[in-house]
């Protein structure tokens, strides 16, 4: 029974850890050319899942401008602007979780959500359920990994709403 509960208990870790990805489609276009941003974009539309490092630079991108020269300086812009908490540990090649993006464009786009939302802020859990319900993030959790086009989406729907289109 002892080694049976171990294997359980090695498997549940396993099955909650998030996927580290080899690379990161920021890190392939750094060049300060003018066609490197459309690179991005381009490249960010093929993933999969997104790393931590292209949603945060996704999200500057989108919302401010993105001098940073590496994951650290986006993390620390990411953080003064109120897009994660401070002391939360965000690794580059980490899947991008859906929680902290819907957050972040819910804060950046000024969307305040239901009534839970306004009493307590746009906590990720809330600002999930108000950009599903809105259809820009349709049936995700908090806890889903982002893909490209699922980031490109939800940023394309967030500068209609900041232009006044929806």
């Amino acid at each position: 029974m002892g080694s049976r509960a171990l294997f359980v208990s090695a498997l549940l870790l396993a099955c909650c850890a998030r996927t580290t990805l080899k690379g990161s489609v920021v890190d392939q276009h750094t060049s300060r050319e003018e066609t490197t941003e459309l690179d991005f974009w381009d490249g960010l539309a093929e993933q999969r899942a997104v790393s931590n490092s292209d949603a945060l630079h996704a999200l500057i991108l989108s919302f401010t401008q993105d001098d940073s020269p590496d994951h650290a300086a986006r993390v620390l812009l990411a953080t003064k602007r109120g897009w994660i908490r401070s002391g939360t540990e965000i690794p580059a090649r980490e899947t991008a979780r859906v929680g902290w993006v819907a957050r972040a464009v819910c804060l950046e786009t000024g969307i305040e959500g239901g009534l839970t939302m306004r009493l307590i802020g746009p906590r990720q859990r809330y600002a999930v359920k108000e950009l599903n319900h809105m259809r820009w993030l349709p049936e995700m959790s908090q806890n889903q990994a982002v893909s490209g086009l699922q980031l490109i989406s939800v940023l394309s729907e967030a500068e209609d709403h900041l232009a006044g289109e929806s």
